[in-house]
């Protein structure tokens, strides 16, 4: 009872110094912009609330907007930052997306299909290592796209990892450090595109207005690939934690608590490990992921186009993926459905269809998070936050040091907006003419590599930031696919994450600036990480000290 009446004054007081920055004289309100994302995130911390916490950061903002006038804050948050999202086509596919990957796959888990094919690929009692390494491997098979990576995986091998007594949290970490990373470098997949247009856009605002075949964006793109330090060393962290069984922090307290309550060594109604059952998770989920890439490929004009690796991307790029995703679920729900119906009668505890709607209605508190962090990331675009942030910091960056302060300012913004796309659309057009006029490039010259660091670390910069926001669309939803509570999820995660991003500062983009190669980075950051799990870390239980 004393800690709800401590989470209201909390919530309270940080809501009524909104009003303080409007007191303030118009020259000092600058910083105003970048409170209703410290509220919010101040909040979710404090209260460990994240309902109120982005409500009131969201409230705070339109307040604002309409310059401390609470009654016209109270209607403009729904007038036009809560319908507007709603009526977003994008926003919209997401939310439907996420509702109906929810039913998918709880369809293929009350038909037992997805135990079987765990059971088949895993053991029947997987070992936590080997039930780690199915997570991080699935996660490398779903490259395509980061939130549909952070659905499918959490909610599929959420039952494997409890039987081999893996936490939750440690699920969710595993998900959210695996889906991100990987879809931003992946060469095929649905940030490419945007990647490269916003490079594009980079160089166009810098007065280039003809790209050679030596300063593409594609070809730009593929050499910032050794560049993104935070994406590699992330996704080492999370290997390595698996392999060696070692923990740290909070993480290792919520590994300790699992392995101590014990893990789930069987389900309430056991299922046979058959073909037909494989066959129907299987089918199910090539139909999900066929569907997926040939939606894409024949969405984005590719019948028209000749078949390249240059030209597939082009082809993905241009492709409406919220459609796509939404048709290629629809038909795998269809197709799940109809395998459950026919080909498993005797297995589905009640109506598939049930099922299905039973698995939509426990996405609703999730999606409703989602609802209220893309309304506070709507205000924040309007108060222009990212661009107060470039502002300030972009006038006196030093070339050398360029690459390391645009990725900590990249991680700044796209933690305080909780959107690792917004942060590289704001963000990209500005860094790279201010990378080309320090480094005194001329048009008809190879760009160096201060440069190619520079998009890099915008790219990895973005993704960690991200990574450790807890308003992050990426961090509710693979918090709430692995069944965790999203500030347990947050606090167990953000350890590994300044681990990673450390590293990539300090073993990264601070020598690349200097002209160290990234090929010899690169092994020196993979070092770094295993030393610090390997020494700083503590095994799970004794018997991984003699596995590491």
């Amino acid at each position: 009872m004393k800690r709800e009446f401590n989470k209201q004054w909390i919530s309270w007081g940080a809501f009524v110094l909104t009003f303080l920055w409007v007191l303030l004289p118009e020259s000092w309100q600058g910083p105003a912009v970048i409170w209703p994302s410290l509220i919010a995130v101040a909040l979710a911390f404090l209260t460990r609330d994240i309902y109120i916490s982005l409500f009131v950061g969201a409230f705070s903002g339109a307040i604002l907007l309409k310059d401390g006038h609470v009654i016209k804050g109270f209607i403009a948050l729904f007038a036009e930052h809560l319908i507007p999202v709603l009526a977003d086509p994008w926003k919209v596919c997401v939310i439907l997306f996420s509702f109906m990957m929810g039913g998918f796959v709880e369809v293929l888990n009350r038909n037992g299909s997805m135990q079987a094919l765990a059971h088949r690929f895993l053991g029947q009692n997987a070992s936590r290592r080997r039930a780690g390494m199915g997570a991080f491997a699935m996660g490398w098979v779903v490259f395509f796209d980061g939130l549909a990576n952070c659905m499918l995986v959490g909610k599929t091998m959420r039952a494997v990892t409890d039987r081999a007594g893996i936490s939750r949290e440690k699920l969710a970490f595993i998900v959210d450090s695996t889906a991100s990373p990987i879809a931003s470098f992946a060469l095929v997949s649905t940030w490419i595109a945007t990647e490269m247009g916003l490079i594009l856009a980079g160089f166009e605002n810098a007065n280039v207005t003809s790209m050679t075949p030596e300063i593409s964006p594609y070809k730009l793109l593929i050499e910032s690939l050794p560049f993104r330090f935070y994406n590699y060393f992330a996704l080492i962290m999370v290997f390595l934690t698996i392999w060696l069984g070692r923990e740290y922090g909070p993480m290792l307290q919520a590994e300790r608590r699992k392995k101590t309550s014990g893990p789930v060594r069987s389900t309430p109604r056991q299922v046979p490990v058959d073909n037909k059952g494989i066959a129907v998770a299987v089918v199910s989920l090539l139909v999900l992921v066929l569907g997926v890439f040939v939606g894409l490929y024949v969405e984005g004009g590719g019948l028209q186009e000749s078949l390249s690796v240059s030209g597939l991307i082009q082809v993905f790029g241009r492709a409406r993926a919220d459609v796509v995703f939404i048709c290629a679920t629809a038909l795998a729900v269809i197709v799940a459905l109809l395998l459950t119906r026919f080909v498993l009668p005797d297995r589905s505890k009640g109506s598939p269809v049930q099922a299905f709607f039973e698995g939509m209605q426990h996405m609703f508190m999730p999606m409703l998070i989602l609802i209220f962090a893309f309304m506070l990331s709507d205000v924040i675009r309007e108060l222009e936050t990212a661009q107060w942030l470039v502002g300030m910091l972009g006038s006196w960056l030093p070339a050398a040091t360029l690459p390391v302060l645009v990725f900590l300012l990249a991680a700044l913004m796209s933690f305080s907006t909780g959107t690792s796309w917004g942060t590289m659309g704001v963000l990209m057009p500005l860094a790279i003419p201010i990378a080309l006029s320090l480094t005194g490039w001329e048009p008809g010259q190879s760009v160096n590599q201060v440069v190619i660091a520079t998009i890099g670390s915008v790219l990895a910069g973005s993704v960690f930031g991200d990574h450790c926001s807890p308003i992050s669309d990426t961090t509710i939803v693979s918090s709430f696919s692995s069944g965790c509570d999203p500030m347990d999820h947050v606090r167990t995660q953000m350890p590994y994450a300044l681990v990673a991003g450390g590293m990539a500062v300090v073993l990264g983009y601070l020598p690349a600036g200097f002209g160290v190669s990234a090929w010899i980075l690169l092994p020196l950051g993979v070092m770094g990480c295993w030393a610090w799990l390997r020494y700083q870390g503590e095994p799970v239980t004794p018997e991984t000290t003699r596995d590491s």
